[in-house]
C-alpha cells in the first residue's frame, strides 16, 4: 500500500513538473538581462559616460557669457594737480575736478565671447572624456557577458543538479523492485534474506542521497532565480542526443588572437593606458601656457544726485583681443604633477599587461577544458554503452537465478552514474564554448542563441 501510494505521489509530482512552462538557456539569459540590478547599474552608467563625448568637445567651442548688474550707493571722486587742454580755451594746469553722485542707482551689462585658441589641458581633457564613453559602452559589454556566464553556469549547475536526482531516483526505484522481486524468491526459498537485505539497503541509501541531492537542486534553483527573478518554469533538461562533442572551436591561436584584440578587460586597460598618457600631455614643457580669443560689449548706466543738481554718468565699450597666459612659477606644482602622471601612466601599462596575461590564462583555460570535456564525451559515450550491456547481462543473470541482486544494483548504479557523467562533461562543453567567446568579446544573445539551439 505505501508502495502504490509512493507511486502515485511521484507521478503526480511529474505530470505537475511537465505542465509547467519550461524555460531554456536563452529564455533565462534574456530574464537576467532584464532582472539584474547591476546589470541596470551599468546600463545607467553607461549612459551617463557618454555624455562625456559631448563634454570634452564643449571645450573647442565658443563661450557665450551674459551678465547684469543693478546697485544702489554714492560716488565721490576727486582729481587734482590735472592738466587740461582745448581748443579756444588754452592750456592749464593745476586742474582740480570733482564728481558726485549721491543716492546713486545704476545698471551695468556685458556680453563676452569667449573661445580658447591652444590648451594643453583642454585637448588632454577632450581626449579622457572620449575615452571615458568608450569605456563606458565597454565595461557595459563587460557587463552583459559577465552576466551571461553567471546565467549559463548556474544554469547548468541546475541541469547536473537534475541529473542527479534523476538517477538517485533511478537508482532507488530500481532497489525497491530488485528487493520485491528477491521478497518473492525467498518466499518460495529460490533466494537468501540476503539478496533481500542488499536491496534494501540500496533503496534507503539511494533515497537518503536523493534527499541531500534534492535540497541541492533547490538551493541551484533559488541561485539561478537571484540573476533571472522568481520563476515557476521548470529547467529543459539536455536531450540525450545532442552533439555538443562536435561544436565547432576553432584553434587556439585563433582564439588568443581574437581574446588580445576584442577582449573588454584589456579594451578598458587600453582605455586607461590612453587617458593616462592623455594626463602626462598636460604637464609637457610650455604645455601650460594658452591663447583664448574673446569679443566683449560692456554697457554702465548711474544717476543719482551731484553738486547744484542731477548727475549721471553713461559708458558703453566694445573690445575685442587675444589673452595669452604663461604660467611663470607654480610652486612646483606642475613638475611633482608630471612625476605623477608619468608614474601613473606606466601602471597603466603594467595593468594592460596583467590583463593580457589574465585573458591569455582564460582563454587557455576555456580552451583545453572544453577539449578536455570533449574528450569525455566520447569516452563515456562509449562507456554508457558498455554498461548497458553490464546491466542486460546482470539482469539476465538475475532473473534466472544465476546473479545476486546487489550484481544488478551495482550495475544500474554504474549505469547511472555514466549517463550524469556524460551530462556534466556536455555541459562542461557548452559552458566552456561560451567562456571561450566571452574571452574574445564575441558573447552575446546571439551566441546564447547558438548554445541553446544544442540543447533542444
Amino acid at each position: 500500500m505505501r508502495l502504490g501510494l509512493k507511486a502515485w505521489v511521484i507521478a503526480l509530482v511529474a505530470m505537475s513538473a511537465g505542465a509547467r512552462a519550461e524555460t531554456d538557456l536563452l529564455d533565462a539569459a534574456r530574464s537576467a538581462l532584464a532582472h539584474d540590478s547591476a546589470y541596470a547599474a551599468a546600463a545607467a552608467q553607461q549612459q551617463a559616460d557618454r555624455t562625456k563625448r559631448a563634454q570634452g568637445r564643449a571645450g573647442y567651442l565658443p563661450q557665450i557669457f551674459a551678465t547684469g548688474n543693478v546697485r544702489y550707493g554714492s560716488m565721490d571722486q576727486e582729481t587734482t594737480g590735472a592738466h587740461f587742454s582745448g581748443g579756444g580755451f588754452g592750456a592749464s594746469d593745476g586742474i582740480a575736478f570733482d564728481t558726485r553722485a549721491a543716492g546713486a542707482t545704476g545698471a551695468g551689462w556685458a556680453i563676452t565671447i569667449k573661445e580658447n585658441l591652444y590648451s594643453a589641458a583642454k585637448h588632454a581633457d577632450a581626449q579622457q572624456m572620449s575615452n571615458a564613453a568608450d569605456a563606458g559602452d565597454v565595461s557595459l559589454k563587460l557587463a552583459r557577458q559577465t552576466l551571461l556566464l553567471q546565467v549559463a553556469q548556474s544554469y547548468f549547475a541546475v541541469l547536473a543538479a537534475q541529473d542527479d536526482v534523476a538517477a538517485l531516483q533511478s537508482t532507488h526505484d530500481a532497489a525497491l523492485q530488485a528487493r520485491d522481486i528477491a521478497q518473492g524468491r525467498f518466499d518460495t526459498g529460490d533466494a537468501s534474506i540476503t539478496d533481500v537485505s542488499d536491496a534494501q539497503s540500496g533503496a534507503d541509501l539511494a533515497q537518503a542521497q536523493w534527499l541531500a541531492a534534492q535540497t541541492t537542486l533547490d538551493l541551484k534553483r533559488a541561485e539561478l532565480q537571484d540573476l533571472t527573478g522568481p520563476s515557476e518554469a521548470a529547467i529543459r533538461p539536455l536531450p540525450a542526443s545532442a552533439r555538443v562533442e562536435s561544436l565547432a572551436t576553432g584553434s587556439f591561436a585563433d582564439w588568443q588572437s581574437h581574446a588580445m584584440l576584442d577582449n573588454p578587460l584589456i579594451a578598458l586597460r587600453r582605455l586607461g593606458v590612453d587617458s593616462a598618457r592623455a594626463e602626462t600631455s598636460r604637464y609637457r614643457p610650455g604645455a601650460g601656457t594658452t591663447v583664448d580669443a574673446f569679443a566683449s560689449y560692456i554697457g554702465d548706466r548711474a544717476n543719482g544726485a551731484g553738486y547744484g543738481g542731477n548727475s549721471s554718468m553713461r559708458s558703453n565699450s566694445a573690445v575685442v583681443g587675444i589673452t595669452v597666459t604663461i604660467p611663470l612659477y607654480t610652486g612646483g606644482l606642475r613638475h611633482a604633477k608630471a612625476q605623477e602622471s608619468a608614474a601613473l601612466l606606466k601602471r597603466a601599462d603594467l595593468d594592460e599587461d596583467a590583463a593580457r596575461v589574465s585573458v591569455a590564462r582564460e582563454v587557455r583555460q576555456a580552451f583545453l577544458g572544453m577539449q578536455s570535456a570533449q574528450i569525455q564525451v566520447r569516452a563515456l559515450t562509449q562507456a554508457l554503452g558498455s554498461a548497458q550491456l553490464q546491466l542486460d547481462a546482470n539482469r539476465t543473470g538475475f532473473e534466472t537465478g544465476e546473479r545476486p541482486s546487489i550484481d544488478v544494483l551495482n550495475a544500474q548504479r554504474v549505469l547511472f552514474s555514466t549517463q550524469r557523467d556524460l551530462a556534466a562533461a556536455r555541459y562542461q562543453v557548452l559552458f566552456n564554448r561560451l567562456r571561450l567567446a566571452a574571452a574574445a568579446g564575441e558573447l552575446d544573445e546571439d551566441e546564447i542563441a547558438r548554445i541553446n539551439a544544442l540543447l533542444h
